[in-house]
């Protein structure tokens, strides 16, 4: 199992627990289950995370490891998705770079890839796997996420 090095605990407490889902619960597993079998059909992500406010100061870029994004899933949900670690599916370490971390995201997009597992990490943590053809290529483990729909996909 993989242990999720996204340290957001203090940073989630400070978050409403109304506005932000940061404990996988069996309330939170079944809302996110419903979309397994999604597949992607957008995204958007930034090279920062809300988890750097708990840092002194932010990695450099060639040295992030947690970033935040939004998931468009084709059920129309919208996974808003906080400190996410990104981990091909056959590694126990994470993605490193933000070189690393967009190229995995934009071959997540490209590929059609489906939402094929709700999980959790060895800490607790979310961890959705993705997959192509019923095979696993990528695993978010996430330290905070809210769920809603989606009405317009972002631009380019």
């Amino acid at each position: 199992m993989i242990d999720s090095p996204n340290g957001t605990e203090e940073l989630m407490d400070d978050l409403s627990d109304e506005i932000l889902h940061t404990e996988l619960t069996d309330e939170a597993y079944e809302e996110l289950a419903v979309s397994e079998g999604a597949v992607v059909v957008g995204l958007a992500f930034w090279d920062s995370s809300l988890a750097d406010e708990m840092e002194d100061e932010p990695p450099a870029p060639e040295m992030r490891v947690v970033i935040d994004l939004d998931l468009y899933l084709d059920d129309n949900t919208l996974l808003e998705l906080y400190g996410a670690s990104l981990f091909a599916a056959n590694s126990q370490e994470p993605l490193v770079g933000v070189a690393a971390l967009e190229k995995a995201l934009v071959d997540l997009a490209d590929s059609e890839s489906e939402l094929s597992e709700v999980a959790q990490t060895e800490d607790g943590a979310l961890a959705l796997v993705f997959g192509v053809d019923e095979q696993p290529t990528l695993i978010i483990a996430v330290g905070a996420w809210s769920i809603s729909e989606w009405d317009e996909l972002p631009e380019d």
